[in-house]
């Protein structure tokens, strides 16, 4: 008698702790609020608390308003862990959640479907843009991209910790070259300094309110997230 023939087995989706997308997704917003506040109260901390500022948002415009009034250490050093700090969470997201990530970050960075088609295409060409990127643009989009890609996390720590540290140096560099100018820009927002924080103010509102209300950018996608990559 003819046994039956055997049946394949079933391909078991990887799943990961329940309790990873939301401390993943309270990471990242507690970062977005931190940047949000950071452009609310600039105008009233850019020169009485410029590490302070940085520490909450280290754009470019802040880096280079706080360079002429900082000590090069603390400035470093606060600047390269608050660009480092979001890098981490979107790597493992895209590791972790590969080609389900790249469907959440469609509605999340507007703009990215070029680079998220190559990522699907698994050519290999996307690795060497990342080795460009992950140095010159390490954006939550690049390492995100990075982490579905594979791409090797030593180099990615490498590369990316080269690269902010030299963004970081060369606003310093520009901060220091243009000084005049941004003391004068700084003397205009001392005495126009309650308008400026209100202004901001209302504007951090406004845009908060239409990333929440609209499910749009990071803090729509933040609340769209378990939805989206949750294990089954």
């Amino acid at each position: 008698m003819t046994e039956p023939p055997a049946t394949p087995p079933a391909t078991v989706q990887p799943t990961h702790p329940r309790w990873l997308l939301p401390v993943i997704g309270g990471l990242i917003l507690s970062l977005v609020a931190a940047s949000n506040i950071g452009n609310a109260v600039w105008a009233g901390w850019v020169e009485t608390n410029p590490l302070g500022l940085i520490a909450l948002n280290s754009s470019n415009k802040y880096l280079l308003a706080t360079s002429i009034n900082t000590e090069p250490v603390p400035f470093v050093t606060i600047a390269m862990l608050r660009l480092l700090a979001p890098d981490p969470l979107f790597y493992a997201i895209g590791y972790l959640y590969g080609p389900r990530a790249l469907h959440w970050a469609r509605n999340v960075f507007p703009g990215s479907e070029p680079l998220l088609e190559q990522a699907q295409t698994d050519d290999g060409a996307i690795r060497k843009v990342l080795n460009v990127l992950v140095v010159v643009a390490p954006n939550n989009l690049v390492c995100l991209l990075a982490g579905v890609t594979r791409f090797p996390i030593p180099r990615f720590v490498v590369l990316n910790v080269a690269g902010t540290i030299g963004r970081i140096l060369l606003m310093r560099w520009l901060g220091l070259l243009f000084e005049d100018q941004i003391e004068d820009l700084l003397d205009v927002v001392a005495r126009y300094q309650r308008w400026f924080l209100l202004g901001s103010v209302a504007l951090v509102l406004a845009y908060v309110a239409w990333q929440a209300l609209g499910r749009r950018g990071l803090i729509g996608g933040v609340e769209e997230l378990e939805e989206e990559l949750g294990d089954e």
